[in-house]
Formats: structure tokens, C-alpha cells, sequence
């Protein structure tokens, strides 16, 4: 048990040895690269400029809070979903009792020390793209003390971080953190966390671009998140930086985050999505840099209407257009209104398309009577049209595209906040959100068919 002397000691000097050993090593070693270069410009000034985002090489990060507790199977399903996102880079959270091999498979390496706290948190890269320099395990806070019901102190926290480099030169330093949730044990140690995460920042930022991810448990949408604060530290939010701060909790709370230490500007966010798991956090993927076209035309990530109010509407036109014969779409809309999705799938059925949709309307409209007479309205055809008066209860979005392929990409999943309306999809906050996983797709078709009343 610790005493209460070592409680006492300053946040800033906890877990010093083992961070001060490996930053040590760090520096070393990027000094005894930078004076062989044989002249001319270092290499960390050749690193600094290979982080070009016009670089044929960006950065994918994933941020994974893979419940403790959950079955092998669930589990073994989120981790899954992880890797089908062809991340470089990973940060864990709640994997203190997962095995180094499952947290990373061939092809990828792990950073984290054993342990209970110290083993909690964990960072994977991916080895095919980045070599490691150097790593190290920091402590986040240290405060002891917990109910009877709890099986750890949660006021006792390490982050793991790893610095790697790649073959264009790139030296990138990631860190995985989980802060401790605000209990009466706990109260007051948000705003220290933050304060030693950007602290541990700032020194390997020295070096190259730091990354970090993780479980904050503060919502982002809330006044209890110390926005200025952090500002004040040198920390910047991915979702400040892309414009979107979707929910990473079942509850509808954004508690996963992920940030960049003064907001590199050679890392700009290009797309920002999550993903739905068995554990009650989702994935957040973020791209940053030109990570290339990894999924076709509709690769995962958020669009909205903010700087154009005809984007929403063009992107559910645009995946209608490019779905390739012998595909099929999964097409739903509370309400439908105005010429261009109705031609839209009239051009799709022409091709070979197989379309089926979902009208909410509580009495036919004439776009109504148009479907039923193109498509027919037997659900077990593989073209139809249906309309459902309970939109409530169907658990679909406002609107939906579900395709098998579209632009080269498959299993197309397009969330609508809006309805197919021309004036809705104009309105202010009409977002759209892409994914490109089985998992999301799957999960959505069920719905579809079970709107309709059709068993799969």
C-alpha cells in the first residue's frame, strides 16, 4: 500500500526513471543519426520534410477501448474490426489482461509494460511500415484508493508510447493514454492527466509529430471538457481540427479522443470515422497526411454540408451513380422528395442494378406510386419498394444507402442525419457518415430487412 507521504509527491515526478531511461535513449540515438548523414541537412531535418503530406505515405490511427471482461469471442470480434482497418498505428485501452500476440498479430509489434496499471494502455504499430527508435511507459496519475465493488484503484494511471520511424524518413512518436473517470476517489484529476500527457508531449515532440489516443472519460461535448485548458498545453483535438465529434460510447458520449501536440500542420485530419463494437466504446479511426485511396471512392469518414449545402444530397446521388451491375442497393429515406434520387435509381435499375427501398411516409406520394410501379413491391423480389408509416420503430436512420459495391468500394454504409429532401439535406448540421467495414454493413442490413419484415 502506498503511504500517504508518496501521494503527496509532485504529478510531474512520478514514473520519472523509466521515461527519463528511454528519452535518454531516444535522443542518443537520434543524435548518432542526424551526425552520419555525411554532411548537408540532418536527418531529422530530412524526416521533418518527408512529412509532406503530398507524401504518397499517410497516417492511419485507431483508437480501441476493447472492454475488459467481455467474452473470447466479442473480444476476438472487436480486434478484428481494429485490423480491418489497416491502421499504422493502434492505441489500446483496458487490455491489461490480453496477451502481447493477441493485441498484436504478425505484421505488427506492441509497447506496453506487464502489469495491472502499467499494462492497461498499449500502442501498436505496424512493423511492415515503421521501425521502432525507442518506448517507454509514464505514469499518468497516482491516486489510491477504491470501493469495495472495485477490483482496481482507477486513480492510478500509466500512458505507453512508442517513436518510430519509416523508410521516407519520418520520425512519429504515439502515445496511448486512459485517464481516470471522475468518482470520489478521483475528483480533480482530469486536468493533471492532461497536463502530464502534453508534458510527456512536448518532449517527444523534439523528434517529430506526436499522436495520442485514448479513453479521456470527459465528454467532449460537454462543459465539464477543459477546453482552454488544454488549448493552453499545446494539445489539439482531432475533432476541433475535422469539424466532427461523433459519439464513442454506447451512451452517446465522445470520451474517446485523440490529439496532436501543437496541431502539427504536416498531419492534417483527411477523415474521421468510428466504428461500432461489442465492447460499450467504439473505434475511432482518423486519418492524417494523403493516406491514399485505401477504399475506393467512399472511404470511411464524415461529410457535411457546412461549406456546401448541396454535399449531403451529391454524396447520396454519387453512390446511387456508381454502383457497378449485379450490385445491390439497400436505399431508405423518412421522407423523399424532388427528381434526382428518383432518376437516380432509375438510371441504377437500367445498368442491372438491384434496388430495393424504404419510403416513410404516412400516405403514398405520387414519388411513391413511381417506385412501387419501377421496382414492384414484393419484399421477396430482389427489387421493391416499400413504405413504412412507423419510421420510429424501423431503427434505421433519417436516410440510408446500403451497397454491396459502389465506386470500387464494398459494403457501403451511408448514414443521412437528414431525409432525401432538397431543403433538409440544405439545412445547417446535414451530415453524412461513410463506412466501408462488414461489420457496419451487416449490422445495418439486418435492420433494413427487419423494417420490411423480412427474415435473412
Amino acid at each position: 500500500m502506498r503511504t500517504q507521504s508518496s501521494l503527496r509527491r509532485p504529478r510531474w515526478s512520478r514514473g520519472l526513471p523509466a521515461t527519463v531511461a528511454a528519452l535518454a535513449v531516444l535522443a542518443t540515438l537520434l543524435v548518432l543519426a542526424t551526425t552520419t548523414t555525411g554532411g548537408g541537412r540532418g536527418e531529422l531535418e530530412n524526416a521533418a520534410a518527408a512529412t509532406d503530406p503530398g507524401s504518397t505515405s499517410g497516417i492511419r490511427m485507431v483508437q480501441a477501448n476493447i472492454k475488459s471482461g467481455m467474452s473470447g469471442s466479442n473480444t476476438a470480434s472487436d480486434l478484428g474490426q481494429v485490423f480491418a482497418q489497416l491502421p499504422d498505428f493502434i492505441t489500446y485501452n483496458e487490455v491489461s489482461s490480453r496477451p502481447d500476440a493477441m493485441l498484436a498479430p504478425p505484421g505488427y509489434a506492441i509497447q506496453r509494460t506487464p502489469g495491472t496499471y502499467t499494462g492497461a494502455t498499449a500502442v501498436v504499430w505496424d512493423t511492415t511500415r515503421w521501425t521502432k527508435i525507442a518506448s517507454g511507459t509514464y505514469n499518468i496519475s497516482e491516486v489510491w484508493g477504491k470501493s469495495k465493488k472495485q477490483k482496481v484503484h482507477w486513480g492510478v494511471r500509466y500512458a505507453n508510447w512508442v517513436t518510430v520511424r519509416n523508410a521516407e524518413g519520418k520520425t512519429v512518436s504515439v502515445v496511448a493514454v486512459h485517464f481516470a473517470p471522475a468518482t470520489k476517489y478521483t475528483m480533480g484529476l482530469t486536468v493533471p492527466s492532461y497536463q502530464r500527457m502534453a508534458a510527456l508531449a512536448q518532449t517527444l515532440s523534439a523528434h517529430g509529430p506526436v499522436l495520442m489516443g485514448g479513453d479521456v472519460n470527459v465528454n467532449f461535448r460537454t462543459a465539464a471538457y477543459p477546453r482552454n485548458e488544454i488549448a493552453a498545453l499545446g494539445l489539439v483535438n482531432v475533432f476541433d481540427l475535422f469539424g466532427v465529434a461523433p459519439a464513442t460510447h454506447d451512451s452517446g458520449a465522445v470520451i474517446d479522443h485523440a490529439y496532436l501536440y501543437q496541431g502539427d500542420p504536416l498531419l492534417p485530419v483527411t477523415n474521421l470515422t468510428t466504428v461500432g463494437l461489442h465492447s460499450d466504446h467504439h473505434l475511432v479511426v482518423v486519418d492524417l497526411g494523403n493516406v491514399g485511396q485505401r477504399a475506393g471512392a467512399f472511404a470511411p469518414g464524415w461529410m457535411s454540408n457546412k461549406d456546401d449545402a448541396k454535399t449531403t444530397w451529391r454524396l447520396a446521388r454519387s453512390a446511387i451513380d456508381q454502383a457497378p451491375p449485379g450490385s445491390a442497393l439497400h436505399l431508405a429515406s423518412k421522407k423523399l422528395a424532388g427528381k434526382g434520387i428518383y432518376k437516380a435509381i432509375v438510371n441504377a435499375r437500367a445498368r442491372g442494378v438491384e434496388v430495393q427501398i424504404i419510403t416513410g411516409h404516412r400516405k403514398a406520394t405520387s414519388l411513391d406510386t413511381k417506385l412501387a410501379k419501377l421496382l414492384g413491391t414484393k419484399k421477396k423480389h430482389k427489387s421493391w419498394a416499400k413504405r413504412k408509416s412507423n419510421w420510429g420503430k424501423t431503427g434505421l436512420p433519417r436516410a440510408l444507402v446500403l451497397a454491396s459495391t459502389s465506386g470500387g468500394t464494398r459494403a457501403v454504409r451511408i448514414d443521412f442525419n437528414r431525409s432525401w429532401v432538397p431543403k433538409d439535406q440544405k439545412r445547417s448540421g446535414s451530415v453524412a457518415q461513410i463506412r466501408s467495414d462488414q461489420f457496419g454493413y451487416d449490422e445495418m442490413f439486418v435492420r433494413f430487412f427487419a423494417a420490411v419484415g423480412r427474415s435473412i
